[in-house]
């Protein structure tokens, strides 16, 4: 049985420059090239389910849901 986890976005976690933020969001904390991100709406339910994948290394999928207010 696979091990599966799905974080709940905050944004208290990024008390620093865009920039890095940016860098935090956008490249793979494994290899740093830009990461795949996919989308899935629930608008009935009001989050966003997204899944991240580095495609080049092989990094995740991480899965977070956003909540849509």
């Amino acid at each position: 049985m696979s091990k599966r986890s799905v974080d709940v976005e905050s944004h208290e976690k990024y008390f620093i420059s865009v920039d890095e933020v940016r860098q935090q969001i956008e490249r793979c904390p494994k290899c740093g090239e830009k990461v795949e991100f996919t989308h899935l709406s629930d608008h009935e339910n009001m989050y966003l389910h997204e899944e991240v994948q580095c495609k080049k290394c092989g990094f995740g999928p991480v899965e977070t849901l956003h909540i849509l207010n």
